[in-house]
């Protein structure tokens, strides 16, 4: 996709932008970092006072997971707030502690949304919560093969169902899955 600009007919007001890296931490752990970033790109009024704001930056937010083995294992979260539009904005900054013991795994994302969605948390953190948790996977399994591994070493202690039918190229009739599947049986754990 290419910059929209001029030729658009349009003017940018807003930015945000995601980042996120996961860090090896030995044998099986890793953290995964996310940042989020809201840029008001234009002057804009204050629907509650009607004082003007001027562009700049609106949300400055970042996430670390401490993540172990291949459950996916949140052992440990970290919040930083660097900068919200409100006061009170800070005191979600204790809103994501439930999800420690928690793993990522099918289901994770709606546990979030009933669990600390809506006025038990922040939209922003849940945000970009949801958007670490298959970099996580990403993240574990590029950490496991950053060295010579085979399938059935890479797969070891996975499940099926971190990988099987989240997308085309996992499709459960698909080659990957055949060999996943046929790695997890000579490991003992298939179907």
């Amino acid at each position: 996709m290419t910059e929209c600009t001029a030729s658009c007919g349009s003017q940018a007001v807003h930015s945000r932008s995601i980042g996120i890296t996961t860090h090896s931490r030995g044998e099986d752990s890793i953290v995964v970092e996310g940042t989020l970033k809201d840029e008001r790109l234009v002057d804009t009024y204050s629907v509650a006072t009607g004082g003007k704001m001027e562009p700049g930056p609106i949300h400055d937010l970042a996430i670390r997971l401490f993540i172990k083995g291949p459950g996916l294992l949140i052992e440990d979260v970290e919040v930083d707030i660097n900068h919200v539009p409100r006061d009170e904005c800070h005191r979600t900054k204790e809103s994501l502690r439930p999800l420690i013991g928690r793993s990522i795994a099918p289901g994770f994302t709606v546990w979030v949304k009933v669990n600390l969605g809506g006025p038990r948390g922040c939209t922003h953190l849940n945000s970009l919560l949801l958007a670490m948790a298959p970099a996580a996977l990403q993240g574990f399994w590029s950490s496991r093969t950053s060295r010579p591994v085979d399938m059935r070493q890479a797969s070891k202690g996975l499940a099926r169902e971190y990988l099987i039918d989240t997308c085309w190229v996992w499709r459960s009739d698909g080659p990957l899955a055949r060999e996943l599947t046929s790695s997890l049986q000579k490991d003992g754990r298939g179907e």
